[in-house]
């Protein structure tokens, strides 16, 4: 491995070749995995816009509207392109997560190469962060798409930033300007790009020592205002999902700390990972909160102290510090105190220190270079080795939840999840027991029961009633909560009390698709002619159709029942059949089937009927 042998050119080709070799021995199993079920849904086969493909309607709507709540066009338009590819095929959805991500593994080479003129380091660090155990959650999760996605496009930044740092023009600016514009549209969490471009501008491309600063800062103001708008933009989109979950400001703090101290801990020594860590009943020991602020304010000082003699780490302390900073939880999003995908990009920069670091110290050995390829590649194939068995948990939702629980401790977030997947497989016993665990983990949690309505039965159906009736009382304008609770109650054959919460729904929001949509089934379908109000779910159905773009089988099945209902049997049929089409566009052979049965009652002017909305008000 004597760099004299080849060219740099090949060596290039050489470690780009082995970087692409690594992630495909570590990730090409993916290519056999199901949906895990955790966000999947939201992200890709839930979503009738996402499933039905690319097309200009489709596109302009990844632009125009929150998807999973957040705004990230450009990964709803990948999700597309897979859908349109590949049809909801698990399998195909991950290779292409391992395509992007060995993308982004090489470029990011390239952008450290060009800006460092380092190839074996370089080669190194983009090795690393190839296989790296955390990596496991961002390319084996397809809900995580966002994660390659703005990885490719942040090291295209770095590799298009260092051109034209090196030979400045309009072009090459408005080219590294783009490439992070993509990677926001991709991932919010790219909002500290300015940050990362002056610290690479401090090292390694020593610009603060031949240019102004000002100019710097100014070159830097496109990017900010691009962040900003992502930012705001986000802020807006995730209205209604920043939820604390009981966890105290304080503690918030501490957990930010925290966890600085326990990404670096993982970085060295990834085990006992899972997709879900949970908060602490209270607060963290004293003796935790206080080594790891020691353990920050130590790091902080030496890179600070040593920032001349030692620019990288400098660089990529801050780098790591700075990445992480939109995701620590100050602003509460989920239940999770911290997470493996959000050292996607952050851990980067430690990894720069580490490697050049002891490269330099080093540096008078002798066969050093020998030693440290040795050393590199023990680290890396470990590395690997750590990362295929990790890689493994995502299978499934039966392999990823159990080793979660298994790992962690009161998780009550895992138990809900697992609960949410069993209930999705018809395992009803087994969901509501982990349902019923959450719960008792913690009580104060909202959504325990409610986001798993749907088979609940006896005691544990009580149980979410009770938890869902005092949410709405103590909340009255909180539309999730009514929808949720209205869900329950039609369970317990209370439908018309659930028509008064819908109802409600609708005078906080109007436009609100889950509440229009509850109504006219309710109002088209009740077997108790006192429910029933035809003219009513035809309006409400069709703006609930309209709002959600035209192209949800299931409101094309609402939508027939209600015109049904009203008489209206040719549009029923037609519209029933325009649903059978979107659902067999999904791949929904149970709704296409259902969508079956109904015409043939449609054509015998027969309305539907759902026996599930008999009304036992005693109950």
């Amino acid at each position: 491995m004597y760099s004299l042998r080849f060219s740099l050119k090949t060596q290039k080709f050489l470690i780009a070749l082995a970087l692409t070799a690594l992630v495909w021995i570590v990730f090409a199993q993916t290519a056999h995995f199901d949906w895990v079920r955790y966000d999947d849904r939201d992200y890709v086969y839930g979503s009738a816009r996402v499933t039905s493909g690319l097309s200009f309607s489709n596109i302009a709507w990844a632009f125009t509207h929150f998807h999973a709540a957040n705004w990230h066009p450009i990964t709803t338009l990948s999700h597309m392109l897979d859908c349109q590819l590949f049809g909801v095929n698990p399998g195909l959805h991950h290779f292409s997560s391992v395509v992007i991500h060995t993308l982004a593994v090489i470029a990011l080479f390239f952008a450290l190469d060009s800006l460092t003129g380092k190839i074996w380091r370089s080669g190194v660090v983009a090795g690393v962060f190839a296989i790296h155990p955390l990596r496991a959650e961002s390319v084996a999760w397809i809900a995580e798409r966002k994660d390659v996605l703005s990885g490719l496009f942040f090291a295209l930044t770095l590799l298009t930033w260092s051109s034209y740092a090196r030979r400045k023009s309009l072009a090459r600016y408005l080219v590294a300007l783009l490439a992070a514009a993509l990677g926001l549209l991709s991932k919010p969490m790219l909002v500290t790009i300015p940050f990362v471009l002056l610290l690479i501008d401090y090292w390694p491309l020593n610009r603060f020592r031949t240019e102004k600063i000002i100019w710097l800062l100014m070159e830097k103001i496109p990017f900010a205002l691009f962040a900003a708008v992502s930012a705001v933009t986000t802020v807006l989109a995730q209205h209604g999902h920043i939820d604390t979950f009981g966890f105290s400001l304080p503690l918030r703090f501490e957990n930010t700390i925290v966890s600085y101290a326990i990404y670096l801990r993982q970085l060295i020594w990834p085990v006992d990972l899972a997709v879900l860590y949970p908060y602490p009943e209270k607060f963290f020991p004293f003796l935790t909160i206080a080594g790891s602020a020691a353990l920050l304010i130590a790091l902080s000082t030496i890179a600070i102290i040593y920032r001349k003699r030692l620019p990288f780490l400098f660089t990529g302390w801050f780098w790591f510090i700075g990445m992480l900073v939109p995701v620590m939880g100050i602003v509460q999003v989920g239940r999770q105190a911290h997470a493996d995908r959000y050292t996607y990009l952050p851990l980067i920069g430690i990894t720069i220190a580490i490697v050049w670091l002891v490269a330099e110290l080093t540096a008078h050995w002798r066969f050093q270079k020998q030693i440290g390829a040795l050393a590199s590649a023990v680290v890396i194939v470990a590395f690997s080795v750590c990362a295929y068995h990790q890689t493994l948990f995502w299978r499934n939702a039966d392999s990823l939840w159990p080793h979660t629980l298994a790992v962690t401790t009161n998780n009550d977030g895992a138990h809900l999840a697992f609960a949410t997947s069993l209930f999705a497989e018809g395992r009803t016993e087994e969901a509501i027991t982990h349902a019923r665990t959450a719960a008792e983990i913690r009580p104060a949690n909202a959504g325990v029961y409610g986001e798993v309505p749907v088979g609940l039965e006896g005691k544990a159906l009580d149980e979410a009633i009770l938890f869902w009736s005092a949410r709405v009382e103590n909340e009255p304008n909180n539309i999730g909560a009514r929808n949720t609770f209205g869900v329950l109650l039609v369970q317990k054959h209370q439908t018309r009390a659930a028509v008064e919460q819908w109802e409600a729904a609708l005078v906080l929001n109007p436009n609100d698709g889950n509440a229009q949509s509850n109504l006219a089934w309710v109002f088209a379908t009740a077997p108790d002619a006192s429910l029933r109000n035809g003219t009513r779910a035809v309006e409400l159905a069709e703006r609930a159709l309209k709002l959600a773009g035209g192209i949800n089988p299931i409101l094309y099945r609402t939508l027939a029942a209600a015109y049904a209902e009203s008489g209206r049997f040719d549009d029923a049929i037609a519209t029933a059949e325009r649903g059978r089409e979107f659902a067999e566009r999904e791949s929904n052979r149970e709704l296409a089937d259902e969508f079956v049965a109904v015409l043939d009652r449609y054509r015998q002017h027969q309305p539907m009927r759902d026996a599930r909305l008999e009304l036992h008000e005693d109950l």
